[in-house]
């Protein structure tokens, strides 16, 4: 996000920098009747044959349209102060206002515009009568137009700057739509920037940015073919971004394509080892996957950048209980209690994995034939449970004081608690503990 911040800034200082004191001919109100006129004068045109057929024509209908975009753009844009407005655009028709999260907001209602701002500061604005619903795109129709019938390329450099100046205007056009999270319309304009690139008259330019907010603009419309083709076209140019593998294999695992989402995972260590969102990634992967030697691999780079992670720490110990390494899990969740005593997690996963133990000690001892030697085994069973208690104990309060979680995870973590101890109470025959765990599940207590 920090290059599209980057672009955002941009669209603020060159609003800013296009905004000029004007004569009451080059006003937005006073622009819109000439604009108004020369389109009708253009579109009478495209039903004549002379000029239908003139490349000039199609060129100056081009520049009609990119003026027509900026009818109001000229003059305002994000960051543009409510005093400037109010000198351009006189007093509106109406004004609505209202408050949220601290900021004053007021929309500027004008006859063919709505001018919102925020403590005095324009964010948006809305165009509520059009000369044209798409002039951008019918300024690349009226290009391509007059690039075809340019036989003799007499206009083939002002063409390619009409074509760069047409550029920039996409661009301002898809970082709006951006912002107004209208993401299908945005994918659409980043995606003409592109288009009009690998036209041959753009001499092979590559906008690697552009074709990366693209794909990223389509990934938030869920248009997931068009996310896929944008990020691997800024994959193919090494794109120097590590987010953009994240995102890539996120949108190969939501089409079902695994492994050629880990293929790009994988590409992305390669190139960023040191990123952690990759390696959490390849992390996370390997922990679904069931393939724990693989997980840890990735996990140690992890903590290589991050040694003091609670979480790392804490998966690391869960991925050394799936090893049976009881001894090494064990250490590694005391460790998290020792960093936070009130981890909710390493206090369950503690007492689980006693709880665990003395239960494979319980089916030892009922396997032994002898009295005495199966009481011994019964005995120290008893004792490896007697463990988990205290460990339960602490996570249930944990949970029950709990005042971050979400409702549904507390439910949760306080049920599958309180279960664990209405066996652990009823094992080691703490008949009152018990009847109080049941009450507390709702369960009928016996007399």
């Amino acid at each position: 996000m920090k290059k599209l911040t980057y672009f955002i800034v941009l669209l603020i200082l060159a609003s800013g920098a296009g905004l000029k004191a004007q004569t009451a001919e080059g006003t937005p109100d006073a622009n819109f009747s000439i604009y108004n006129n020369k389109l009708k004068k253009s579109d009478e045109g495209l039903n004549d044959e002379k000029k239908n057929t003139n490349s000039k024509f199609w060129l100056s209908r081009a520049e009609l349209m990119m003026d027509i975009f900026n009818l109001n753009r000229d003059h305002i844009g994000q960051g543009t102060q409510q005093v400037h407005v109010k000198l351009i655009y006189r007093e509106p028709q109406e004004i609505k206002t209202w408050e949220k999260e601290g900021s004053k907001y007021e929309e500027y209602i004008y006859e063919r515009i709505n001018i919102t701002f925020k403590d005095g500061v324009v964010t948006s604005f809305e165009e509520t009568v059009l000369l044209h619903d798409a002039p951008l795109t019918e300024a690349v129709r009226s290009l391509e137009k007059a690039q075809e019938l340019d036989t003799d390329n007499k206009l083939e450099k002002k063409v390619k700057e009409d074509y760069d100046k047409l550029k920039k205007l996409f661009e301002r056009q898809a970082i709006e739509e951006f912002l107004k999270e209208d993401y299908a319309r945005s994918f659409q304009s980043f995606a003409a920037i592109s288009d009009i690139n690998e036209k041959p008259i753009m001499e092979g330019i590559v906008d690697t940015t552009l074709i990366y907010y693209a794909g990223m603009a389509a990934s938030r419309a869920d248009m997931k073919d068009e996310a896929i083709e944008y990020y691997e076209k800024a994959r193919s140019y090494n794109y120097p971004e590590p987010d953009l593998y994240v995102f890539l294999r996120n949108k190969y695992w939501e089409t079902g394509d695994t492994a050629k989402g880990l293929e790009v995972l994988v590409e992305g260590f390669e190139k960023f080892p040191e990123n952690q969102a990759i390696v959490i990634e390849l992390i996370n992967y390997y922990l679904i996957a069931d393939k724990t030697q693989e997980a840890l691999d990735y996990l140690k780079i992890a903590q290589e950048g991050d040694p003091t992670n609670i979480s790392f720490i804490f998966a690391e110990g869960t991925l050394y209980d799936k090893k049976k390494d009881t001894e090494k899990a064990l250490e590694l969740y005391e460790k998290c209690i020792a960093m936070d005593p009130g981890y909710f997690n390493a206090y369950y996963n503690t007492g689980v994995m006693h709880f665990n133990t003395a239960v494979e000690m319980y089916k030892e001892a009922n396997s032994i034939a002898d009295p005495l030697e199966y009481g011994k085994a019964k005995d120290a069973a008893d004792e490896v449970l007697k463990k988990a208690l205290p460990y339960m104990e602490k996570a249930y309060e944990i949970a029950e004081s709990n005042t971050t979680w979400k409702a549904e995870e507390k439910t949760k973590n306080v049920n599958e608690t309180l279960e664990t101890l209405k066996t652990l109470y009823y094992r080691l025959q703490m008949t009152d503990k018990y009847k109080e765990v049941k009450a507390k599940l709702g369960e009928d207590v016996d007399e």
